[in-house]
């Protein structure tokens, strides 16, 4: 009884590491299917992506929180939260490497290696885990380090006239 007892937090810890892995895995795929499809000029399909990478996440998590007798409701906010992030940074990685590219090939073998990744991330936090929340860090840094480095872009410019 007293191990069962000392056991539970812990599995709710760890179910809530792969509804994390699974949440930021669907946003990150949704957000690199909408950055190939926005590189070729199709915004609203690729909004319509991320929504439901969103919901996706939401339900996820979720549906991972009740499988340790906890309402889902708390889930919902947070993996839709979490895969709207993963969908920034794989949208962001996708139309990088668009701009970078004057033809579509690249953008869409970036994309499938984004989606590759996403999947390794997703099978790895059912495996194991703690490699959804390292992931979610990982992302959560990439996401803060692409907008410094946007906003340092131009730093030293300025319009003379």
């Amino acid at each position: 009884m007293l191990v069962s007892l000392a056991a539970r937090p812990m599995d709710l810890v760890l179910a809530t590491c792969q509804g994390i892995g699974l949440a930021l895995a669907s946003g990150a795929i949704a957000g690199a299917l909408a950055g190939a499809l926005g590189a070729r000029g199709s915004t609203a399909l690729g909004t319509v992506l991320i929504a439901l990478g969103a919901i996706l996440g939401a339900f996820l998590l979720g549906e991972f929180l009740t499988h340790e007798d906890h309402p889902a409701w708390p889930g919902w906010p947070i993996g839709a939260l979490i895969a709207l992030l993963g969908s920034y940074v794989g949208r962001e990685i996708v139309v990088g490497a668009a701009a970078r590219t004057e033809s579509g090939g690249s953008t869409a073998t970036v994309a499938v290696y984004v989606i590759l990744a996403a999947a390794a991330v997703a099978g790895l936090s059912l495996v194991l885990p703690p490699v959804g929340l390292i992931a979610l860090l990982v992302v959560a840094w990439l996401a803060i380090s692409r907008r410094r480095r946007a906003a340092r872009k131009h730093e030293g410019l300025r319009v003379l006239r």
